[in-house]
């Protein structure tokens, strides 16, 4: 509610300028006016004000400026007030405590709706309407009638102690009621510009017109009496009740307002129905009538405003969904438990026609066979955990041709006991996603052989070298046999112990081909129990020729009784061979007696450490930068093993990272999840 006078006047000056000088000067200036007026607004040879708009004035106007200026505003005001009671004669000390009387009063309304009430006033709720009324229309004016009906009884100006602080009270409640709203609206109105239709403002006009002939009727031309109709006090309602409906808090409180100066006019012209019983009595019914008329209406346009915003706003969420919703390719769906029907947005997503009625049977019947176990569970899983459901399935359109669903769900309600009444969803079609990942993998594989392939090509003398010994055994036993046959008495027995030799050969040559096959086969990823500890020592076989002829020597601290990880074999070996590479290459410049090769194993945190370390060149301070695409260390290099390897580890659901040692060189850990062991996977 509470609005600066920097914004309302579109400045931000850090210092008192001509305009605020302007803006204090005025507001003394209005205080003047507004006194005039209110003194005119008392029935005649009666000390009772019926309507303070002063009051209402200055704290619209401290409601609009910085609090650390209302001083300013408060000391102009109350030096107008003082003047214009100067020149009707006042006793100088009762003017005074008039002036004291006033600021406090002021200063607590406006400071206690900027306390309580931080809406815009368009934007009001109704709990802050009660409050504006509770604070600014009853606490605070018949608090500080406390004291300001004690010094008018004490200077004369009134008979009874209890009257005057009932007839404070109600004149300055009743004038915060009707005139506050209406001040802040109109200035609200003034700073965003008049902006209506033609058929608005004639419907206005027609509302207008409507309220003044209508007071006119009631408040002038009823006759004075104990024989005028109170009926007719309720003929002004229902074109309050239509301005609170179609304008809102402003348009009611501009009404009230017309209603409240034909009503205060009749009455001092002697006519309308507030003029049975004394003066002070009449006062105080035609108050109390303005009080009791305007309070409710407030509060309902108020909660009209507040419901027609809790709609817009509905009606724009529910715009920003749908478009959310198109944008990301959802569909919304809500299942009514209670009823087993099944609203889904895009009907098309599963294949069904426009028309046709889904429920929980017939959007299950869709689902491809294969899929409608896994589906079932998690709808079981969602009704027995208040509603959260989550499932990717398969359905089969009308065509056969099958696309894959995701579907998220929750109830909308917090459930603490029981099933949910209904949950509330989407739907997103995954079948291209599916396809883009079954690609990715085939891409990934095709690139994973590829460096396997290349791999193996740089271990290609070290693998000739460990084909030759068994191929040379075999060749000279074989001639050493033929020798042999030649004799007219062969040596059976040494015959014997060559074909063992050659079968012997014949089988580590077997062995090493085997190893090259199973690294440079193709196909797709089988994640099983693999012993880590066997697959570490085939790999140390195959790669140890060329670790000795780069002068690398091997420290296998590698356990032996490792708890099997879940991983496919070959990609494993393939990461290990690589990480093993990368480390000899960065141990080339080493003396040859200083090439020592580390392997480490661990299980920390339900997870298989592997430890590739060496003591070469080390690794730059921002290590994450070795595993992205095309960024290499070496001459040459392309820059993609590691980036390879950390993208095959991950998708073993494991970690892959490389830190530096503390003496000198590198050390790259590959972390696997564990398997389960076969009594833990049985319950699972």
């Amino acid at each position: 509610m509470a609005q600066t006078l920097e914004s309302a006047l579109g400045t931000s000056e850090p210092v008192w300028g001509t305009r605020k000088l302007i803006g204090v000067l005025a507001a003394g200036a209005v205080y003047y006016l507004a006194t005039r007026t209110a003194w005119l607004l008392t029935f005649p040879d009666s000390k009772v004000s019926l309507f303070f708009p002063p009051h209402a004035a200055l704290v619209s106007i401290l409601l609009l400026v910085p609090t650390r200026h209302w001083w300013a505003y408060l000391l102009a005001a109350v030096g107008s007030h003082f003047v214009a009671t100067q020149q009707e004669q006042w006793p100088p000390l009762y003017a005074l405590q008039c002036e004291a009387f006033d600021a406090l009063k002021i200063s607590l309304t406006a400071a206690g709706i900027r306390a309580f009430i931080k809406s815009p006033l368009p934007l009001i709720s109704l709990r802050e309407a009660i409050l504006f009324v509770l604070v600014a229309g009853m606490i605070i004016p018949f608090g500080t009638a406390l004291w300001g009906a004690a010094f008018t009884i004490y200077y004369g100006f009134g008979v009874h102690y209890w009257v005057e602080w009932r007839n404070l009270g109600i004149s300055n409640a009743v004038t915060t009621i009707v005139l506050v709203p209406t001040i802040l609206m109109g200035v609200q109105l003034f700073r965003s510009g008049f902006r209506t239709t033609p058929a608005r403002i004639l419907e206005a006009g027609l509302l207008a017109s409507g309220i003044l002939a209508v007071g006119w009727l009631v408040f002038d031309r009823s006759a004075a009496g104990p024989d005028s109709s109170p009926a007719l006090l309720y003929a002004p309602i229902p074109l309050l009740i239509w301005a609170a409906l179609r304008f809102g808090l402003g348009g009611m409180s501009a009404s009230m307002l017309l209603i409240t100066v034909l009503a205060i006019w009749g009455t001092m012209q002697a006519r309308g129905p507030f003029l049975a019983q004394t003066a002070p009595e009449n006062a105080l019914a035609l108050q109390l009538f303005i009080l009791f008329a305007a309070t409710p209406l407030m509060l309902l346009a108020v909660a009209i405003d507040e419901e027609k915003r809790s709609k817009d706003s509905a009606r724009v969420s529910e715009h920003r969904m749908n478009m959310a919703a198109e944008s990301a390719q959802l569909a919304l769906w809500d299942w009514d438990l209670a009823s087993d029907k099944v609203w889904v947005q895009d009907r098309g997503l599963f294949g069904f026609p426009t028309n046709t009625p889904i429920d929980h049977a017939t959007l299950g019947g869709s689902v491809h066979p294969d899929d409608r176990a896994l589906r079932e569970t998690a709808i079981q899983r969602a009704l027995e955990n208040g509603g959260n459901y989550e499932s990717e399935f398969r359905v089969i359109l009308a065509d056969g041709s099958v696309r894959w669903i995701a579907a998220r769900g929750r109830s909308p309600v917090a459930i603490e006991k029981g099933a949910p009444a209904r949950i509330l969803g989407i739907a997103i079609d995954m079948t291209l996603q599916k396809k883009a990942a079954a690609e990715g993998r085939l891409q990934l594989e095709e690139l994973a052989h590829l460096s396997r392939v290349a791999t193996m090509n740089a271990l290609s003398g070290s693998l000739a070298h460990e084909l030759h010994q068994p191929l040379t055994s075999i060749l000279v036993n074989t001639h050493a046999g033929q020798t042999i046959m030649e004799h007219e008495k062969p040596d059976l027995d040494e015959l014997r112990a060559i074909f063992t030799d050659i079968d012997n050969a014949s089988g580590r040559a077997g062995e090493i081909i085997e190893r090259m096959r199973s690294l440079l086969r193709r196909g797709q990823v089988a994640l099983q129990p693999v012993d880590v500890k066997e697959s570490l020592d085939e790999l140390l076989r195959l790669t140890r020729t060329d670790l000795i002829a780069r002068g690398v020597s091997v420290a296998d601290l590698s356990t032996a009784d490792l708890p099997p990880a879940m991983a496919d074999r070959v990609q494993l070996q393939q990461i290990l061979l690589n990480l093993i590479k990368n480390a000899c290459d960065a141990m080339q410049a080493n003396p040859p007696e200083d090439r020592r090769l580390t392997i480490t194993t661990a299980v920390e945190q339900n997870e298989l450490r592997i430890g590739v370390l060496d003591c070469g060149v080390g690794l730059p301070d921002d290590t994450e930068s070795l595993f992205q695409p095309f960024r290499s260390t070496k001459e040459g290099g392309l820059g993609l093993g590691l980036s390879i390897c950390r993208t095959l580890v991950s998708a073993h659901g494991g970690r892959l990272w490389g830190e530096k040692r503390a003496e000198r060189g590198a050390a790259f850990y590959v972390a696997l999840p564990l398997a389960l062991p076969p009594e833990a996977s049985h319950e699972a």
